[in-house]
């Protein structure tokens, strides 16, 4: 994101720190100034008196003439200061001299000075006092006599405008020097600053290289050893565990994208498996249907066979007198029988074709068992896979945190299949039992059809016996009645028989189609498990595009 730039951050650090001691520093250059002035000027009015009583006591010692002005020149040469001697309140002696060249000898105190010395006793200074006609800095200090009178003044003093200009030297020398250490200071902060800066340049360098996927270190410590020397060993370390954990992430997306194809070569495999279990299961329906058809056929033979029986009952009587007839209806009956045979054996080759088509449809169905189990042990792997990632993701913290979604969506594929692998155990296992059973009534309906055959192939051979005795009409009949009641058992026992084939192969079909819709329910979910074994694919791809951003 770009950003619009006001002040550098150099220009703002040396703004933070110059202008608070500029700023800082004129204050106090002001304020020491002023009160240096005032400071400078008592130091000044203090000095004055102390002149001026050092003027008092030289009158009282001194043998000079006091008229001559010669005492105020020697103290005036001496101290640089003018000196007056005031009689009440008139100038006697004075060191002053006028811009005409003349003293003021004679003139008065101002009455300000006459009030506070003279008629109060006190002494008195003054930055700005009118001394003939000129503004002067004075110091007054009353002499008295023996008794303590007071007699006169003593005056110290000096053109204001000559101390100001003192007072201004020393203050320009003080600014002068205030100054230098200012800039001084601004200098070192300057140079601070800009090492300051140095080192955030240099920082800012290396995240900028990580922002844009180059995992390259910067300056150790920056040549530091405080907070952003720190910062930078800190940009470093993290450099060294992202590139560990980028390279730890391409190890995963690779194995990743390996397990993807895996899975979909084994959800391909899983699906032509299906295919054939399903191919299985329409040829049993089919072997189911032609069953059935079978069964019918036996069933309309069993009719007939039980109306020859009755026919041969009710005839049996007239056998002695129409043996043409008994004959005919033998040849009938043997004709029915060896038909029926015929049946029976094809139905026994029905339900052996039946038997062997349900051990194929259960080899299958160990097969596709053996296809869930590795199809398991897969959605395991992933789902173990898909907790490493999680894991490695949360170490990553916020830059973990899209591949932290891509491990959460493999672990939930991997689950959603370890469910259908389940779901498809569980009918293979359905199917098991029902083709067990299957497979257990076709063994019971083969053993039935034996017995029917073996009656079938003695009663053709009785039926042959008879019509080889037809001379023997008479003993025949009691035979025949005896062989017509073991028919009517025999047909008594192939009805029941051919009622529980047929409930068998009802059943049968009923499974058949069972079997048929949970494999096309398995089939669903095999190509869902191979969509989602697309879908691990392109994000493994996408995961592998997101990380070709990082330079490694």
């Amino acid at each position: 994101m770009n950003r619009k730039k006001s002040f550098s951050i150099r220009v703002q650090l040396l703004l933070m720190s110059i202008l608070p001691v500029v700023i800082i520093g004129t204050v106090l250059l002001i304020m020491i100034a002023s009160k240096l002035r005032s400071g400078m000027m008592e130091e000044a009015l203090d000095g004055l008196m102390a002149s001026a009583e050092m003027f008092r006591e030289q009158l009282a010692i001194t043998d000079m003439d006091l008229t001559t002005n010669q005492l105020e020149d020697e103290c005036k040469k001496s101290t640089g200061y003018d000196f007056t001697r005031f009689e009440g309140d008139t100038r006697a002696s004075t060191s002053v001299v006028k811009a005409d060249g003349t003293r003021p000898i004679g003139t008065q105190a101002s009455a300000e000075v006459i009030d506070a010395v003279l008629k109060r006793g006190q002494r008195f200074t003054s930055e700005k006092t009118d001394v003939a006609g000129a503004e002067y800095c004075v110091a007054y200090t009353p002499i008295k006599d023996e008794t303590g009178k007071i007699t006169g003044m003593a005056f110290a003093g000096k053109p204001t405008a000559e101390m100001e200009k003192a007072i201004r030297k020393s203050i320009l020398s003080i600014v002068l020097i205030g100054i230098g250490i200012i800039i001084v200071t601004i200098i070192v902060v300057f140079i601070i600053a800009n090492r300051l800066v140095t080192a955030v340049i240099r920082i800012n360098g290396v995240i900028n290289r990580l922002a844009a996927g180059e995992f390259e270190k910067g300056e150790d410590s920056v040549n530091r050893d405080d907070e952003l020397g720190e910062m930078m060993d800190s940009s470093n370390a993290l450099i060294d565990v992202l590139t560990n954990v980028i390279n730890d992430v391409k190890s995963i997306s690779s194995t990743l994208r390996e397990k993807a194809k895996d899975l979909s070569f084994t959800s391909s495999h899983l699906s032509d498996t299906t295919d054939g279990v399903s191919t299985a299961v329409q040829d049993m329906a089919s072997g189911a249907v032609e069953q059935t058809e079978s069964i019918e056929k036996m069933t309309q033979n069993v009719d007939t066979l039980s109306q020859a029986i009755r026919t041969v009952a009710e005839d049996a009587e007239s056998l002695a007198s129409s043996a043409a007839d008994m004959s005919t209806a033998a040849e009938e009956s043997s004709a029915a029988l060896r038909q029926l045979s015929d049946n029976m054996n094809s139905m026994g080759t029905a339900v052996a074709e039946i038997s062997a088509t349900m051990e194929d449809t259960n080899r299958a169905v160990r097969n596709v068992n053996e296809k869930v189990d590795g199809i398991n042990n897969i959605a395991s792997q992933t789902n173990l896979l898909a907790l490493n990632a999680s894991i490695e993701a949360a170490r990553a913290g916020e830059a973990g945190r899209g591949f932290a979604v891509v491990a959460e969506e493999i672990g939930s594929l991997a689950t959603e299949s370890s469910q259908t692998a389940n779901e498809i155990r569980a009918e293979m296992s359905n199917l098991l039992d029902q083709a067990g059973k299957a497979s257990a009534k076709a063994q019971e309906v083969s053993e039935i059809g034996n017995n029917v055959i073996s009656v079938l192939n003695e009663t053709v051979e009785k039926i042959n016996a008879l019509m080889d005795g037809v001379s023997s009409t008479v003993d025949g009949v009691n035979n025949i009645s005896a062989l017509t009641e073991e028919c009517d058992a025999s047909k008594v026992i192939i009805v029941d028989s051919i009622s529980s084939l047929s409930a068998i192969s009802e059943e049968y079909a009923a499974s058949t189609e069972e079997t048929s819709a949970s494999m096309q329910e398995i089939n669903a979910n095999i190509n869902t498990l191979a969509g989602s074994a697309e879908d691990l694919m392109n994000v493994a791809h996408k995961l592998d595009e997101d990380l070709e951003f990082f330079k490694l």
